[in-house]
């Protein structure tokens, strides 16, 4: 099954896409996007359950779109279950 991401360019445009994950090595997540991002752009990529800052090391044109490689500074995994237990805190 692929994995869908949605990838937030967090620079001045605040372009959003959604694309397909095509591996993850290391903390290197590689991404098929439709619109070309800037290297050295921050980046948000939100996929299944984690949400991970990064910046662009990579990119190039590949078919009807580009190739990216996001190097992952900081990962938050379990976001649903920490939102569930934020709302219980305030609660």
């Amino acid at each position: 099954m692929e994995m869908i991401a949605a990838l937030t360019n967090l620079g001045k445009s605040k372009l959003s896409q959604v694309c397909p994950v095509l591996g993850l090595e290391g903390h290197v997540l590689q991404l098929k996007v439709s619109e070309q991002v800037d290297i050295g752009s921050a980046v948000k990529v939100e996929a299944g359950d984690t949400l991970s800052l990064g910046e662009v090391s990579y990119c190039r044109p590949e078919g009807d779109g580009y190739i990216i490689w996001v190097e992952v500074m900081q990962a938050l995994h379990s976001v649903a279950e920490l939102s569930r237990l934020a709302r219980a805190l305030v609660a």
